[in-house]
């Protein structure tokens, strides 16, 4: 079957609409490239405006509405009159214009094409013989391929098979153009058969070639123009367009010790334009100013309220096309009915922005209790240890490339922007002193003065590869420990651990019971160490900043991970024996009121290093909380008795239905039980009540000897 499709009429029609002559172009020349991480890019050119032709920036089309938002003449020299260009259709419009469908998904036939010339004088070649007239109409259904279940093809289940034996002739290629010549005469020839449709007036060729322009720039990214109008010698100007995100990847070469480090940054960027970048200088932003798409270039239209009179006034005789008898019907099956149909528009519009941010998690004991760090119990700050938290000395940081840089289009480079010494050395990381495969690392501090972008790491040393991470954004200052591969020839071996807890201080705060907590954990382990090299072994401690460790060689704090870290030095071929650390943290485990048990407040109560004030609370509260106890069985049990009452009742009344009602004559036992049930019921729902407000006593007694404990205000 011969296609249709629009995108494929090798037609003369189609080569008669591409005639159009391409404009003139000098365009100013590129001096700076800056590429930002938010995937726009500053281009600024310099030049001489003013002669003949003037001067111009090619800017993609589908970058037009960036660069007419945030162009911008840099300078004082010479003076900008005007920034022409060439006005942009949507597909929608153009299509619709050219009398095609406006649809940009939807295919583009003969059929299509004829018809959106209806009206207009066309010349047609038709079997070697050329035909001249107006397109009436097109006669016949669209050369559509019919599936099983009678899908058009378009997806939306529609029908479109013939229903007529005259429409599915037309199917099988006999779709029919319908011309009048200049002679009146109607002559109707086969769409099949058709080599050649050319329009006769130039307006109607040029709807044409707009709509295919406005289809190729929907789908390309072909430069277009924007024509500058003004005098100067040295102009600058500056504008935004979508650009390659540029990334960094790094190498890290470790010296002979694996104490220092030479780090080497190389930024991956690409050129996409269709222009060559002739020794520009390009600069390279650690940083992500706001940057958004807004819809500029194209000419946009509002929406106006139709205001019509009263009346309901036709546009269409009514006798155009039938008399007064058709109208008035014969009533033969019922009434006639006319029905009219509308247009709406719609229009939405939306903004989603999303924060991603780190949520350090919440520690919770198997009883139910919130575990955390105290702000009571202080045993010291190990996050201190750490090299600073960074500093920024600007909004954000600009690399310039060493020397001006030549790339040719749809090329792309390893530009390098960092060559530096960076305090690093090699490490063992293992967590928690558990038995675990350890891991090679490397601590990595940014001790140069400018921010390190994010990007993969290479790890160079001993001669050869090491093993490869990916480098977080660093400010100056501040560092990581990054894993890099498996250890192993590094075992550690835990021995014994003992936990103590010991409470320090109660509070009661925000109808919570806080006990802060110094607890102290000793572990003994052993370390082996079965490589030839010397091993620097940074244990992560699963605690907070607020901690002391006592054991180690070293003690650092990883502001990552929030962990104290113990480090240990091993030498080749060594083994760390029966090693002893000691942990002290300082915590705190807050329980809600209603999870408070007998339990827990007489474990306080007995606590020898709490205060004699503090113990006394707890007694009291311990005897308030048992009295609730108390209170509350009694409420339970009382409602264990009603639930037994109600059954009886139900069984009762079931009883007297059977019996059909409640009999004559002498009184019929089964009600006089099931009167005394009730009255049971009633009594036991007033003790009920009376002991629901016992309770409710209780539990505020409670609460009262515990509020002693709150912190004053």
């Amino acid at each position: 079957m011969r296609s249709l499709r629009f995108a494929l009429l090798a037609l003369p029609l189609l080569s008669s609409l591409a005639c159009a002559t391409a404009p003139r172009e000098r365009a100013l020349p590129l001096a700076k490239l800056r590429l930002y991480e938010t995937g726009v890019g500053y281009y600024e050119r310099a030049g001489e405006l003013g002669g003949p032709g003037g001067a111009s920036l090619p800017v993609p089309s589908g970058h037009l509405d960036d660069a007419l938002k945030s162009l911008v003449v840099l300078g004082e020299d010479g003076t900008v009159r005007s920034v022409a260009f060439d006005s942009r259709q949507s597909p929608a419009v153009a299509r619709a214009r050219a009398g095609l469908p406006p649809e940009t998904s939807a295919p583009i036939r003969v059929h299509d094409v004829l018809l959106g010339l209806r009206g207009h004088e066309v010349v047609v070649r038709h079997k070697a013989k050329r035909i001249r007239g107006r397109v009436v109409d097109v006669i016949g259904v669209p050369d559509v391929t019919f599936l099983e279940n009678g899908d058009n093809g378009t997806g939306t289940g529609e029908d479109v098979r013939p229903t007529t034996a005259e429409q599915a002739g037309a199917t099988k290629n006999k779709t029919f153009a319908l011309l009048v010549t200049r002679t009146g005469r109607y002559r109707r020839v086969d769409v099949a058969g058709i080599d050649e449709v050319t329009p006769v007036d130039p307006d109607v060729r040029n709807r044409m070639q707009a709509a295919l322009d406005a289809t190729v720039a929907l789908r390309s990214n072909a430069r277009g123009l924007l024509d500058m109008e003004g005098e100067g010698k040295a102009v600058r100007v500056g504008y935004l367009a979508e650009s390659p995100v540029w990334r960094a990847s790094y190498r890290l070469v470790l010296d002979d010790a694996h104490e220092n480090a030479a780090l080497q940054g190389w930024a991956l960027v690409h050129n996409d334009t269709e222009e060559d970048w002739d020794d520009i200088a390009l600069e390279l932003v650690n940083g992500r100013p706001d940057s958004f798409l807004f819809p500029l270039a194209a000419p946009r239209y509002e929406r106006r309220d139709l205001v019509v009179p009263d009346r309901e006034l036709s546009s269409v005789p009514q006798l155009l096309d039938t008399t007064p008898d058709a109208m008035w019907g014969d009533f033969l099956d019922g009434e006639e009915g006319y029905g009219g149909g509308g247009s709406g528009y719609g229009y939405g519009s939306g903004s989603g922005f999303g924060a991603r941010g780190r949520r350090v998690p919440t520690a919770r004991t198997t009883s139910g209790a919130v575990t955390g760090s105290s702000d009571l119990v202080s045993v010291g700050n190990l996050a201190e240890l750490a090299t600073g938290a960074g500093r920024e000395t600007k909004t954000v940081f600009v690399y310039g490339a060493a020397e001006p840089i030549d790339l040719a289009a749809g090329r792309s480079a390893m530009v390098p922007f960092v060559q530096s010494r960076v305090d690093s050395a090699a490490i063992t990381w293992m967590l928690d002193f558990r038995e675990a495969p350890a891991r090679h690392a490397v601590r990595v501090n940014n001790s140069t003065s400018q921010t390190l972008p994010e990007g993969t790491l290479g790890v160079y040393g001993d001669g050869g590869f090491s093993g490869e991470t990916v480098l977080p954004r660093l400010k100056p200052g501040e560092r990581r420990f990054l894993e890099i591969g498996d250890d192993p020839d590094t075992e550690i071996t835990r021995v014994e651990r003992d936990v103590v807890d010991t409470p320090q201080r109660l509070v009661y705060r925000g109808d919570r019971l806080q006990e802060h907590v110094l607890r102290r954990s000793t572990v003994t382990f052993d370390l082996i160490n079965r490589s030839g090299q010397a091993r620097h072994v940074h244990v992560e401690v699963p605690a907070g900043s607020n901690t002391k460790i006592e054991g180690t060689d070293r003690v650092d704090f990883d502001l990552d991970r929030g962990r104290p870290l113990a480090i240990f030095e091993v030498g080749p071929a060594a083994e760390l024996k029966d090693r002893t650390v000691v942990i002290e943290e300082g915590i705190q485990t807050a329980v809600d009121f209603e999870g408070l048990t007998e339990n827990r407040l007489e474990r306080l109560a007995k606590a020898p290093s709490l205060t004699e004030d503090e113990r006394g609370v707890m007694k009291t509260s311990l005897e308030r909380l048992r009295e609730q106890h108390v209170a509350r069985a009694e409420v339970d049990r009382i409602k264990a008795e009603i639930a037994v009452i109600e059954a009886d009742i139900e069984r009762l009344r079931g009883h007297l239905t059977a019996m059909g009602g409640e009999g004559t004559g002498e009184k019929n036992p089964v009600v006089e039980r099931l009167l005394a049930t009730e009255d049971q019921l009633q009594a036991r729902r007033k003790e009920l009540e009376t002991a629901t407000k016992a309770l409710d006593g209780r539990i505020e007694a409670t609460r009262e000897s515990l509020l002693v404990l709150a912190p004053e205000r």
